[in-house]
């Protein structure tokens, strides 16, 4: 049986969830809604499956822990797994400048929703 790692949401990724869905309801409701859903369903996998998802490239370690998965073909989830835990830490365009990702690494886990 395989443990479950703890599950953390920095509020960084709620933040930028919820910016990038009022950015796009502005023209389209619809896309808002549909870009929430993908969040939701690929959150979901990425719980049940972290390792199935390719390392981000520009957050390299040893042992891969940054990874990434893409949302609507334009938003990288990027979140973190150690063995203990699982971090949700932003929600990116993949056209930003790699610095933005760069951003995102982490040893805080206390900032969380």
């Amino acid at each position: 049986m395989v443990k479950k790692r703890k599950v953390i949401i920095k509020k960084s990724f709620d933040i930028q969830g919820r910016e990038i869905a009022n950015y796009i309801r502005k023209n389209s409701q619809q896309n808002a809604q549909k870009l929430i859903n993908q969040v939701d369903i690929t959150t979901g996998v990425i719980e049940d499956s972290p390792k199935a998802f390719p390392p981000e490239p520009y957050l390299e370690t040893k042992s891969n822990l940054y990874r990434f998965a893409l949302v609507m073909k334009s938003w990288k989830i990027i979140y973190k797994i150690t063995n203990e835990l699982l971090i949700f830490l932003g929600i990116i365009h993949t056209a930003r400048h790699p610095n933005e990702i760069k951003k995102l690494r982490t040893n805080n886990y206390k900032e969380f929703i």
